[in-house]
C-alpha cells in the first residue's frame, strides 16, 4: 500500500520531495526526538553526512551506495528548511530558488540575465571561472554596500594593487568556511590567490621535513599544499587515501 493511501493528506507517491517534506513535518509534530532538534543540534550530522557522501564517491560506490548517502544529506537540508519554515523564515522551495537564481546569475555563458537559455559555445573554462569569481565578488560587495565592485575584486587578486599581500590573503582566508579542514582550506586559498600566478602567495622557504616549532610546521605544510595544487593534486584527499591504506 502506498503512503498516500495510508495517509490521505500525504502527497501523491510520485512527488518524492513533497513526501519527504510531509514526513519531516510529521516527525517534527509527533517524534519526541526530532521535535526537539535545533539548527545547532544538527551541525554534527550535517558534517557527518557530507563526509559519508564523499566516502562513497572515493570508494567508487556511485550507484546505490551514493543514492542512499545523498538521501541522508538531503534529509539534513530538508530538516533545516523545516525548522526555518516553522519560525516563519524560509522553506525548502526557498532554498531551491536561492541556488537556482545564483546558478543563473553566475553562468552568463549559459543563461541571459532574465534566465533564458543563451549559450556562448565559445566560452572557455578559464573564462567561466573568471566570470564566476567576478560575479561572486560583485554580489558580496553589493551585500556589504561596497561601491566599485569590479575595481575592488581586481585589487583583491592583482599583483601590485593598493592592498598588500597580507591584506589580500586575509580577505581570501576570511571568505572561506571557518570549519573547513585545514588542508582543504589551504588548497582553496592557494587556488583563489594563485590560480593564474603565485606572485600573490606568501613565500615559504621550508625545504626539509624538520620544523623547529609549530609556526615553522605550518609554513612547511602550506608549502606542501602549494606544491600539490601546482601539480593538480588534492592534499586533503591524498592524506585521507593514505590513512585508509593504513587501516
Amino acid at each position: 500500500m502506498e503512503p498516500a493511501e495510508i495517509y490521505p493528506s500525504a502527497p501523491a507517491p510520485h512527488d518524492q520531495i513533497g513526501m519527504l517534506r510531509w514526513v519531516i513535518a510529521r516527525l517534527r509534530e509527533h517524534c519526541p526526538w526530532t521535535s526537539q532538534l535545533t539548527h545547532a543540534d544538527l551541525t554534527e550530522y550535517l558534517v557527518e553526512e557530507a563526509y559519508e557522501v564523499l566516502e562513497e564517491i572515493e570508494a567508487g560506490s556511485l550507484d546505490e551506495g551514493l543514492r542512499k548517502e545523498m538521501g541522508d544529506l538531503l534529509f539534513q537540508v530538508a530538516l533545516h528548511s523545516q525548522l526555518a519554515q516553522e519560525r516563519g523564515s524560509f522553506d525548502l522551495d526557498g532554498v531551491a530558488a536561492a541556488i537556482t537564481a545564483k546558478l543563473v546569475r553566475r553562468s552568463p555563458h549559459v543563461f541571459s540575465a532574465d534566465g533564458h537559455l543563451q549559450v556562448d559555445s565559445a566560452a572557455t573554462v578559464e573564462q567561466v571561472e573568471a566570470a564566476w569569481t567576478r560575479i561572486k565578488a560583485e554580489e558580496k560587495a553589493a551585500e556589504n554596500g561596497v561601491a566599485g565592485t569590479e575595481t575592488t575584486q581586481h585589487a583583491a587578486i592583482t599583483p601590485g594593487a593598493a592592498e598588500g599581500t597580507e591584506t589580500r590573503l586575509a580577505g581570501v582566508v576570511g571568505s572561506l568556511p571557518a570549519h573547513l579542514p585545514a588542508l582543504a582550506k589551504a588548497a582553496k586559498v592557494i587556488d583563489r590567490l594563485g590560480r593564474q600566478s603565485d606572485e600573490h602567495l606568501p613565500n615559504t622557504g621550508a625545504t626539509t621535513l624538520a620544523a623547529a616549532d609549530e609556526a615553522e610546521l605550518g609554513e612547511l605544510l602550506f608549502a606542501v599544499v602549494r606544491a600539490a595544487r601546482a601539480n593538480g593534486q588534492d592534499p586533503e584527499r591524498a592524506l585521507r587515501s593514505h590513512l585508509n591504506r593504513m587501516t
